[in-house]
């Protein structure tokens, strides 16, 4: 059964904060690793699975490389081998998977 998880709005707000950080940090940055090493990629993280709903948010507007957060937060990876590299794809395959828990 799928529950909607709303996240608080200071835990929304910290998102906001550390999501513009770290896009604006990483936006010329070609690496995947680095971007998702980046201190405030790590920070939204750390803020745990509370903000999944706000990352796949981020994913229905623009397919920011956001996936390797969702599979640390949530242990799942619904992107099959063939759609990996494709990041508009990627992030559909996301949102389902979000929509269906109601995350999304």
């Amino acid at each position: 059964m799928a529950t909607t998880t709303v996240p608080s709005p200071a835990l929304a707000s910290r998102f906001r904060t550390l999501a513009a950080e770290w896009q604006a940090a990483t936006r010329f940055l070609s690496s995947a690793a680095a971007t998702a090493n980046h201190p405030a990629y790590r920070a939204v993280v750390a803020l745990g699975p509370d903000v999944v709903p706000l990352i796949l948010a981020e994913l229905a507007a623009t397919p920011e490389p956001w996936f390797a957060a969702l599979r640390e937060l949530t242990g799942a990876d619904p992107v099959p081998p063939a759609d990996r590299g494709r990041p508009r794809a990627a992030a559909d395959h996301w949102l389902a998977w979000g929509r269906a828990r109601g995350l999304a």
